[in-house]
């Protein structure tokens, strides 16, 4: 459609295919396994440029925000942008979140805050198992990295090593896409006077 991004052009085409256009963005985000299957299909046939990917992997995570987080939600400024590309409203800080496409890379692990203080997530359409050994996991942790998430695909075949990789709160580090959402809601705190934020601890 004249007028869209190449990202919106793309998703609507995947949304039509699985019978999700229209819905709300929480419907959309439970359907994100088939989702990823089809943009990988569409990728195969005509390769999606990494600009559009990214493009595509930011809206996708969005999606999996819970609404009474999305007010406080703000975008780094341009000249933070490595750091991520979006903040979650969080307490006593905000929590970073870097959003990648279908490979992780160098990119991923040199994002984030570098600091527990403010943590980061990770969110991506990951398609490489062997980007995740062991050793590369634990690597996550030193950045500041609190969750990653990851297309239940790609974690079902990850090494059982870095499966049990625990996060600073005793949990997994590594995480299916599709606990993205109830994670986060479970971390809002219930106080009136944090409403709409983030208990770190609780993620």
């Amino acid at each position: 459609m004249a007028g869209q991004s190449q990202a919106d052009q793309t998703l609507d085409l995947v949304f039509d295919q699985l019978g999700l256009q229209g819905r709300p963005p929480h419907e959309k985000y439970a359907a994100i396994e088939n989702i990823i299957l089809q943009l990988q299909q569409i990728n195969q046939e005509t390769p999606i440029n990494i600009k559009t990917t990214g493009s595509i992997s930011e809206k996708l995570c969005k999606f999996g925000i819970p609404s009474s987080l999305e007010e406080q939600q703000r975008a780094f400024g341009k000249n933070w942008e490595w750091v991520g590309d979006m903040l979650l409203p969080g307490h006593p800080y905000d929590i970073a979140v870097s959003v990648k496409s279908f490979k992780a890379k160098e990119r991923l692990l040199a994002s984030g805050t570098g600091s527990l203080l403010t943590p980061t997530i990770g969110w991506g359409l990951f398609d490489d198992p062997s980007e995740w050994s062991e050793v590369r996991t634990r690597a996550y942790l030193y950045r500041g990295f609190i969750a990653i998430y990851m297309p239940q695909r790609t974690l079902e075949v990850v090494s059982r090593n870095s499966i049990t990789v625990k996060n600073i709160n005793d949990r997994a580090l590594l995480r299916s896409l599709a606990d993205f959402p109830s994670d986060l809601e479970n971390a809002i705190f219930s106080d009136q006077r944090l409403s709409g934020r983030l208990d770190v601890r609780k993620l």
